[in-house]
């Protein structure tokens, strides 16, 4: 009996449903030349062409469409067993890895799996942080979960669900040029040092594109790994910052002047989770809470 490779019928399911190999190589977060090779194995194993491919077109033959056929039932199957087996975990204690940044590892989280926990006290909650790009690539190497992060590609073999807006502001000491203002417009921090968050931070992103549109170049642009760092030194009267209201506290908010801008800059926090790994039951059921709950508002 042909011994049909899972991952190859999974591969040919998606390379029929995209009409296109690099589309699917893309969907799957595998290479054009791997999807062509678990297409040739399934050829090979079938004794025919499976795809009919000229300019334009690629479909399945007679013979690929009963393939077709009987690869979606076998690829279901496979993922109702996965779950079914992940349902059986979950009746003892189960782990649920959730990357983030660290303002939200702060500000954010204790309220979400606070409530996540209240409900699933059965699921042990694994928290890692970093910078919003390295918790998205965190997802293709199983060492998350999820992840709540700003900004995420629109890869196609990501589900994203967007969670909140978070409006960016000018951050400023108290007894600085700018301080007493209801408003500024970005141009008018291109005299002052600017202090923003290292690559790869989504914040950084944001501001540098917008800076790069306007044709404004800061003064001097200094850089640093931690919000920490970059609020002391604007509360020592070293720079500013651009950062959402949501990155001070309560304490900080008596030393630190938080300034809107007049034209103005956020990002979306999003909830991101492999496509593959959406019906995984605790992903799913995390998803769900997030959706519901909605964000905790700025204190």
């Amino acid at each position: 009996m042909a011994s049909f490779s899972l991952t190859s019928l999974s591969v040919f399911c998606e390379v029929v449903r995209q009409k296109s190999f690099s589309r699917a190589a893309e969907a799957l977060s595998m290479t054009q030349p791997g999807v062509s090779k678990h297409i040739a194995q399934l050829e090979a194993l079938a004794g025919s062409v499976l795809l009919l491919r000229g300019k334009g077109v690629l479909e399945p033959t007679k013979k690929g469409k009963t393939v077709l056929k009987y690869a979606e039932r076998i690829v279901r199957l496979a993922r109702d067993l996965e779950s079914a087996l992940k349902h059986e975990e979950a009746k003892g204690q189960s782990v649920l890895k959730i990357g983030t940044t660290r303002t939200y590892a702060r500000v954010m989280m204790p309220y979400i799996l606070g409530a996540f926990q209240r409900v699933n006290p059965q699921v042990m909650i694994k928290l890692d942080v970093g910078g919003s790009e390295e918790m998205e690539q965190t997802l293709s190497s199983s060492r998350n979960d999820i992840v709540i992060i700003a900004n995420p590609t629109q890869r196609k073999s990501l589900t994203v669900f967007p969670l909140l807006k978070e409006e960016l502001s000018l951050i400023t000491g108290r007894g600085h040029t700018l301080s007493g203002r209801t408003s500024v417009a970005l141009s008018e921090i291109k005299d002052f040092p600017l202090i923003i968050r290292e690559e790869g931070s989504a914040t950084r992103r944001v501001i540098l594109s917008a800076l790069d549109r306007s044709n404004i170049a800061p003064a001097v642009l200094i850089e640093a790994k931690s919000t920490e760092f970059i609020k002391e030194w604007v509360t020592q009267g070293k720079g500013v910052a651009v950062l959402s209201e949501r990155a001070l506290t309560s304490e900080e908010k008596t030393s630190l002047t938080v300034i809107p801008f007049t034209s103005p800059l956020s990002f979306t926090m999003c909830v991101v989770c492999l496509k593959a790994r959406q019906q995984d039951p605790w992903i799913q059921r995390f998803i769900t809470l997030t959706r519901e709950m909605g964000p905790e508002p700025c204190r």
